[in-house]
């Protein structure tokens, strides 16, 4: 009988270590465990290949370097990356986060790649005081939930209303005769689309534009309505936020519709690859915004664009230095606090006087909040390559030709 409840015990105790993890202490650490939530299915797995790639490349090349050293350790530790499927949803975002705590016991958590769904991920590492480092994560967004108690979020990221601007901006680089007059701002009807929405009247609207804001369901497979009334109501520029798939739906429509921009502008689902390789002559003429501009070069970026190329049959990216950077950051805040412990490392991010230097996004100058707002860039489709209009100056903007004129 007693050997039986021994046998119990031992399965039950064997059973705990599998299904809620086990931590090791942390003077046998052999490891720091990143916990990345990341968009491998759904409609955000474009852009989330990308994220992937960089985090793990970013991991990789640390640990090459002999890792992170811990002075609470006395050594350096590898980082080890562990990637969970958010499948481009707010529950899944949040299921991501919670497996990643509680099952997989990572030290620290890297986020996803769109605001909404970070939100989701560090709602989950805010109850479990777990570290969450981010990007794609809207610099207004933050410091809204800091102003509702947050204190486990870190963000390298734009304000949304600098990135709604900077449409504007490259307009204004063209003569002012030639300049589209009415401007629509499209975007996703969720919160993240709303930010986009909402900032895009006053930003834009403050360089003499008139401007108008469109709505639509995310995964939509007819836009012709809202393609139409734009038409009708004589709007000539468009500046769109949404995912690659519904973007690749969106300009096939304008043009199915012939419908003739003179300027169209996309955040985020614009700039992967597959955007131009799917629209091919279409996406010509179209601008994007961007995490990174490869051109200026900080860092590691000429390396790490041409290793993505390699890999990727010569692709392009706008945004695998913005993710590298912010494993590079939570590296250098690690080594600053001397601990693997979260609190520690967060305080480090939260003293307002922390710089992440030397990154693929330049030096990031944390404020007391755990924000770095990175400044936008505007790139502009011709012949499937990025030519950059903002902030660089080194290619000269031009306006979209009627549909029958290319």
């Amino acid at each position: 009988m007693k050997r039986f409840l021994f046998v119990i015990v031992s399965v039950v105790f064997v059973s705990g270590l599998i299904f809620s993890g086990y931590a090791e202490p942390a003077a046998k650490k052999k490891k720091i465990l990143i916990g990345a939530i990341n968009s491998m299915t759904g409609h955000e797995a474009m852009v989330g290949t990308e994220h992937r790639w960089a985090y793990q490349l970013a991991c990789d090349d640390i640990n090459a370097k002999g890792g992170v050293y811990v002075k609470d350790l006395g050594k350096k530790l590898p980082l080890k990356l562990i990637v969970m499927d958010d499948k481009s949803s707010i529950p899944d975002a949040a299921a991501a986060a919670e497996k990643l705590i509680k099952l997989r016991k990572v030290d620290f958590l890297l986020g996803t790649v769109s605001s909404e769904l970070n939100v989701a991920g560090y709602s989950v590492a805010e109850k479990y005081k777990k570290l969450y480092v981010c990007t794609t994560h809207w610099a207004e967004e933050h410091k809204a939930q800091y102003e509702k108690g947050m204190r486990w979020v870190v963000t390298s990221f734009f304000p949304g209303a600098s990135v709604v601007e900077s449409p504007a901006l490259c307009l204004n680089l063209m003569p002012e005769a030639e300049r589209p007059k009415k401007v629509c701002v499209m975007a996703m009807d969720n919160p993240d689309g709303k930010v986009f929405g909402e900032a895009g009247i006053p930003m834009i609207g403050q360089h003499g534009y008139d401007v108008t804001t469109e709505y639509y369901t995310e995964g939509t497979k007819d836009y012709s309505a809202s393609i139409l009334r734009l038409k009708r109501e004589g709007v000539d520029a468009l500046v769109w936020i949404g995912s690659s798939a519904d973007g690749i739906t969106l300009v096939r429509q304008i043009k199915e519709n012939d419908y003739n921009l003179k300027y169209c502008h996309g955040m985020k689902g614009f700039w992967p690859v597959e955007f131009a390789e799917a629209l091919g002559p279409d996406s010509d003429y179209i601008t994007h915004d961007g995490h990174w501009p490869e051109v200026i070069g900080y860092g590691r970026s000429k390396d790490i664009a041409e290793r993505f190329s390699a890999e990727f049959k010569g692709a392009t990216s706008v945004t695998i230095g913005n993710f590298y950077s912010i494993v590079e950051a939570l590296a250098q805040a690690i080594e600053k606090a001397g601990s693997i412990d979260s609190a520690k490392v967060r305080d480090v991010f939260y003293s307002g006087t922390f710089v992440a230097k030397n990154t693929t996004n330049g030096d990031l100058k944390f404020n007391d909040i755990g924000l770095y707002e990175i400044p936008p860039v505007a790139l502009q489709w011709m012949g499937g390559k990025r030519m950059a209009v903002l902030p660089t100056g080194t290619w000269t903007l031009k306006w979209m030709p009627p549909w029958d004129q290319r």
